[in-house]
C-alpha cells in the first residue's frame, strides 16, 4: 500500500499549484527553488529521504531512523518484521548513551531503527521478538529535563549539564502473520 505524500495537505498542494498557475508571483530562480523544497518535503513524507537537524545532541529519548525521522503527530506507525531491538548507545554512536532501539523491516525490505527510552517497556509489556510482525505507534511526547555528559578533546565525561528535550511515547501490537 502506497502512502499519498498529499493526503490532507491543502498548504503543501497550493504550494505547488500557486507558482505554477501565477509566474508573475515569484521571480523564476525564486519559484524553481520554492518547487524544489516543496519535492524535498514529498520525498521525506514519503520515507525516501531525510533531512533535518544533527540530533547527535539531542537526548536518547528522541526517535530517529536510519531512512526517515519519526514524525511528531500522534498516531504515526512504522510496521514492519522486527530484525532487530535492545539496548545500544543512541544511533550506535559510542560517544552517545544508552538507549533502546527496534529495527523493523518493511514489505520493501528497508530497514528503519526507531529509538526511545519507552521502547523497553513496550518490548517487555508486548513480549516483542526478532521475526514478529508489528505495528510500533507513537503516542506522543512529553518535555523532560535530562543530564547531558559534557567531555573534553579525548572524549572522556568531565561533567554533565541539563537539557530539555522531549521524551516519546510508544504502543505497540503484534499484527498476524
Amino acid at each position: 500500500m502506497k502512502k499519498n505524500p498529499l493526503k490532507g495537505s491543502r498548504t503543501l498542494i497550493l504550494s505547488v499549484l500557486i507558482p505554477l498557475m501565477f509566474p508573475q508571483v515569484m521571480p523564476e530562480p525564486l519559484r524553481w527553488i520554492w518547487l524544489t523544497l516543496v519535492a524535498l518535503v514529498v520525498l521525506k513524507r514519503l520515507g525516501i529521504i531525510s533531512f533535518g537537524l544533527d540530533r547527535s545532541a539531542c537526548d536518547e529519548g528522541e526517535t530517529t531512523s536510519s531512512k526517515s525521522s519519526a514524525s511528531d503527530q500522534d498516531g504515526v506507525t512504522h510496521r514492519g518484521e522486527i530484525v532487530a531491538h535492545g539496548s545500544a548507545p543512541y544511533q550506535f554512536d559510542e560517544a552517545n548513551r544508552l538507549s533502546y532501539y527496534i529495527t523493523l523491516r518493511n514489505e520493501r525490505g528497508d530497514d528503519r531503527t526507531v529509538w526511545g527510552v519507552d521502547l523497553k517497556r513496550v518490548a517487555q509489556e508486548t513480549t516483542l521478538a526478532v521475526g514478529d510482525t508489528v505495528a510500533l505507534e507513537f503516542l506522543g511526547r512529553e518535555a523532560v529535563v535530562v543530564k547531558q555528559p559534557v567531555r573534553n578533546e579525548q572524549g572522556h565525561v568531565v561533567n554533565h549539564r541539563k537539557v530539555s528535550t522531549h521524551r516519546y511515547s510508544w504502543k505497540a501490537h503484534v499484527l498476524p502473520v
